[in-house]
C-alpha cells in the first residue's frame, strides 16, 4: 500500500517492500534504536528504487544488506559495489541529510582489508559498512584510512 503524497516529501512517495527483509529490519531496528522497514521510493520523475531498510520520512538512514555467507564470489563483490552506488546516489540526489549503511555478511569483510581501494572509496563517499553475524547482530567496520 502506498503512502499518500500528503505524508511524503514533494519529490517522493514511499511504500514498504520486500517482506523477506522484515526480520533483518527488526533486528537492525532493535540494535540501532530506530524504526526501520523495507522501503521503495517513487521519485518525482517516476523512477522507483527500493532499499532493504530506511527510517522516517524523509529518511535519515538508508540501508542495503548483503548477508552472504560461505566463500565470497566476484558477483557478490559486484553486488556490494552496486548497492553502495545505489545508496550514495539516492542520498546525494534526494535525501542529502541521510546516512548510508551497507550491512554485509562476515565473509565480505575481506573486501575492506588495509591497502585495498574499496575502503578508501567507501569512506570518501561517506558509506558506513557493518558486518552481520549469524545471530543478526551488527558491528560497524572501521574502514577509515
Amino acid at each position: 500500500m502506498r503512502e499518500t503524497a500528503a505524508h511524503a516529501p514533494a519529490d517522493t512517495l514511499a511504500r514498504p517492500v520486500r517482506p523477506d527483509s522484515t526480520e533483518l529490519a527488526r533486528a537492525l531496528s532493535a540494535q540501532l534504536g530506530m524504526d526501520l522497514a523495507p522501503r521503495e521510493f517513487t521519485l518525482a520523475d517516476g523512477t522507483r528504487i527500493g532499499v532493504d531498510c530506511a527510517d522516517g520520512d524523509p529518511p535519515s538512514l538508508l540501508v542495503q544488506c548483503s548477508p552472504f555467507s560461505g566463500q565470497m564470489k566476484s558477483s557478490q563483490r559486484n553486488k556490494v559495489i552496486a548497492d553502495a552506488f545505489k545508496l550514495s546516489w539516492l542520498r546525494d540526489t534526494h535525501f542529502p541529510r541521510a546516512r548510508v549503511l551497507l550491512v554485509l555478511g562476515e565473509p565480505l569483510a575481506k573486501l575492506f582489508g588495509r591497502g585495498a581501494w574499496l575502503p578508501s572509496a567507501f569512506a570518501t563517499h561517506r558509506i558506513t559498512v557493518a558486518l552481520l553475524d549469524p545471530e543478526n547482530r551488527v558491528r560497524i567496520l572501521d574502514i577509515g584510512t
